[in-house]
């Protein structure tokens, strides 16, 4: 089967967004775009967790990526978050519906470019609530992890997780640590924190 390339936009593909701060720095916009037309199942999973509702106290486990991490950096190589239930790579699951894990559905996107949005899994078939944005092209990737979406804005605010960040192995230090703390559907343009308006980071 033939890739598609990464930057084709299809009409029925959404948009997500994450606003994250960084080392107690004010919040920066992330959006994604999804490619629910090759991977319907997969972009409903990760839609799930960014609609859902907040946490009701701090580190309670709840199923939405809003409050959580992103608990591995690896410069040069990929961010990943997703872990909402012990914020260190150990937990997370798939949405409801679906059990614990789920079916790889698609390898036609490619890890061609930074700013790739692909599920983190443990082996064939096990596809949770985890996720990872590359910060170059990780072609040992293709076939393994199931790609499903695009950073179109904010691929700075990505890019500084792995630079600006002091980590203690791959993990930021405590801290350090870079917070979800918003998301949900659209490009947020008037989904900040405050309820204020914004341009997007780039």
């Amino acid at each position: 089967m033939t890739s598609r390339p990464a930057t084709a936009f299809k009409e029925n593909d959404d948009f997500c967004f994450m606003q994250v701060s960084i080392a107690g720095g004010p919040p920066q916009k992330i959006v994604i775009q999804l490619f629910r037309s090759i991977a319907p199942q997969t972009c409903e999973n990760f839609t799930a967790f960014c609609n859902a509702p907040g946490r009701t106290a701090p580190r309670m486990p709840s199923p939405t990526y809003r409050g959580s991490i992103f608990h591995r950096i690896v410069p040069q190589f990929m961010v990943q978050g997703g872990d909402f239930e012990n914020f260190d790579g150990s937990g997370g699951h798939a949405a409801a519906g679906k059990g614990r894990t789920f079916r790889d559905e698609s390898f036609q996107v490619p890890h061609n470019k930074a700013g790739i949005v692909s599920m983190a899994n443990k082996g064939k078939h096990t596809n949770g609530s985890q996720f990872f944005i590359t910060l170059q092209p990780t072609p040992h990737l293709n076939n393994k992890h199931v790609a499903f979406g695009q950073v179109i804005e904010g691929m700075t605010a990505v890019q500084s997780m792995a630079t600006d960040v002091e980590l203690e192995g791959t993990m930021p230090a405590v801290m350090q640590k870079i917070f979800i703390v918003d998301c949900g559907m659209g490009k947020g343009e008037t989904n900040n924190v405050d309820g204020s308006s914004s341009s997007s980071s780039s």
